[in-house]
């Protein structure tokens, strides 16, 4: 039986993979027992086989020790992808997107939009005394603006342009690095890759429309290539790297 385990736990160790967002845990009480626990796997067929060996492995353990406990092992999917360990707090990040984007406003020569941002922020602040209230008006603020004034192509130019100018995905590599980074400054949430693209749910929001701004920078950050989409259906936003610009600011919804 001995050499039986061990040939089980080195069969689900090597469809191991670190970076995986798919685990293994029991559906009535969210343990991840050995030998699945702590352990990631790439998809959601190899967590399957997984876990069909982590069961085989406890039925097996449970005939030598009835004591041993049973668990309902499933699949589950980790949706938030985990942040960097130095992600910057809220007002951290809104400050810096949203100077980030004053910059470029300013250096591309958009004076009317970067004027609007400064009245539509002085106006608002007036019945805002909180300082991380008013760096989320800020960013609202710089959004709507944005939104409302600038064509989608001209969108776009200052956004690569403040792109170059954040720190908000300083240490993003790739898209889903971006979002985490978005994620652990608490702007956005539930973050998901997609069959196509990500999902998300901002949490910064203007008048009916989730403030995509902080997620779109973040991703030209890792691929100015891009020509990113951004739509909402619910609460949810769906993020494209093709097919845009669109909804760089705000996605209102479908």
């Amino acid at each position: 039986m001995g050499d039986d385990l061990r040939s089980m736990r080195d069969r689900i160790d090597a469809f191991a993979e670190a970076s995986g967002r798919f685990y293994v845990a029991c559906a009535r009480t969210g343990e991840r027992p050995f030998p699945v626990g702590g352990l990631r796997f790439a998809d959601r067929e190899t967590a399957a086989a997984a876990a069909d060996l982590a069961q085989s492995y406890r039925d097996t353990l449970e005939r030598y020790d009835p004591r041993a406990p049973r668990y309902d092992l499933v699949v589950h999917e980790e949706t938030d992808p985990r942040p960097p360990e130095r992600a910057p707090a809220l007002p951290d990040a809104c400050h810096d997107v949203t100077g980030a984007v004053f910059e470029s406003l300013s250096a591309l020569g958009h004076r009317d939009a970067e004027r609007a941002v400064l009245d539509a922020y002085f106006a608002a602040a007036e019945s805002t005394t909180d300082l991380d209230d008013l760096a989320v008006v800020l960013l609202r603020c710089t959004a709507r603006t944005l939104a409302d004034d600038l064509a989608p192509g001209d969108q776009a130019d200052v956004l690569r342009d403040a792109a170059r100018r954040t720190d908000v995905a300083a240490d993003a590599t790739t898209v889903d690095d971006a979002l985490a980074a978005v994620a652990g400054a608490d702007l956005a949430a539930d973050v998901a890759g997609t069959a196509d693209g990500w999902r998300f749910r901002p949490t910064v929001h203007a008048r009916d429309a989730a403030v995509t701004l902080p997620a779109a920078v973040a991703v030209l950050a890792v691929r100015p290539d891009a020509d990113p989409v951004f739509d909402r259906t619910s609460d949810t936003v769906r993020a494209r790297l093709a097919g845009g610009p669109a909804g760089l600011a705000t996605a209102h919804r479908r």
